[in-house]
């Protein structure tokens, strides 16, 4: 007995010399990126390199993340998060908002260039109905790729070469938007990485978007809706547009199912009201549902903030 207690002390002395104890946080920012990483940091007593427990982050500015990969923040206004781990470390970091280039053309753009880019978006959102464009990469589609594509193709010169590129099947829509305005928007969407060809779909709702609440009346052809599967704190793994309206006037969506099984998925296109209606209560985009996490707009549609 008095041997497996004091192999029992040596576990629990051994225990508390390796873990995490100490703790210290630091934020990294890059030039032009909005999202700010804070690190932290954690040692246990011997000064070994530990992951911080049951570490969390609260505040006045919304943060993603973890121990491990760090906590993400992008901060519109200034404003603090509250990084807090085992046992008892509680650290306030202040946080001001980076330079964002992405906002500057969004505030630049007049209505008329904001309603060309909404015009080609739900284009060619609209135009993979009729299966993928060949300028849609395979791995791409799902249906956060669905919108990443037609983001992109919106903003490029509509050319007979581009046509073809693209396989675009319609008429022209409009005029195209100042592709100058587009800023880096043109090519890339934010991420905690910096700009990048490729966003997550939870990426692309934080950080490309403005919310617009829980009420779908609010929503325009090309604005978005994302769900959680999850539930309300998971990552959002769905998203949908909305496109022009059905003939009887009743908002209609599409998204890409994903890959199902084997097969790659498809473009499909729901009502509004049969959407309110589906079978599985997660996808009903209603103020009671949990992992209805709202309707979106692109942030270079969003009226300029005065």
């Amino acid at each position: 007995m008095k041997r497996a207690l004091a192999a029992a002390g040596a576990v629990l002395a051994a225990a508390a010399l390796l873990a995490p104890v100490r703790h210290r946080v630091r934020v990294e920012r890059a030039e032009g990126n909005p999202v700010q990483r804070i690190r932290l940091e954690s040692r246990s007593l011997l000064g070994l390199a530990r992951t911080a427990w049951f570490a969390s982050a609260g505040g006045d500015v919304p943060a993603w993340g973890g121990a491990r990969e760090g906590f993400f923040a992008a901060p519109t206004a200034p404003g603090r998060v509250r990084i807090s781990a085992w046992p008892g470390f509680r650290r306030d970091v202040a946080l001001t908002p980076s330079a964002d280039p992405g906002a500057m053309p969004a505030a630049r753009a007049d209505q008329g260039d904001r309603d060309a880019f909404r015009r080609w978006f739900v284009a060619i959102l609209e135009a993979q109905l009729d299966g993928p464009s060949p300028a849609w990469e395979p791995a791409q589609r799902d249906c956060a790729g669905l919108l990443r594509f037609a983001f992109r193709e919106a903003w490029a010169p509509h050319t007979e070469a581009w046509r073809a590129r693209t396989g675009f099947p319609g008429s022209p829509v409009g005029g195209d938007p100042a592709r100058e305005l587009a800023g880096p928007w043109a090519q890339a969407f934010p991420t905690p990485d910096g700009w990048n060809a490729f966003a997550k779909g939870a990426y692309l709702r934080r950080l490309a978007c403005v919310d617009l609440g829980r009420d779908t009346a609010a929503a325009r052809p090309g604005d978005l809706v994302f769900f959680a599967r999850g539930g309300p704190r998971a990552t959002p793994d769905h998203a949908m547009a909305f496109v022009r309206p059905d003939v009887d006037g009743q908002p209609v969506l599409l998204y890409h199912t994903g890959p199902e099984g084997s097969a790659e998925g498809e473009v499909r296109r729901v009502r509004l009201d049969e959407l309110l209606h589906h079978p599985d209560g997660t996808f009903r985009p209603v103020p009671e549902n949990p992992a209805f996490l709202g309707v979106y707009r692109w942030k270079v549609l969003a009226d300029p903030t005065p």
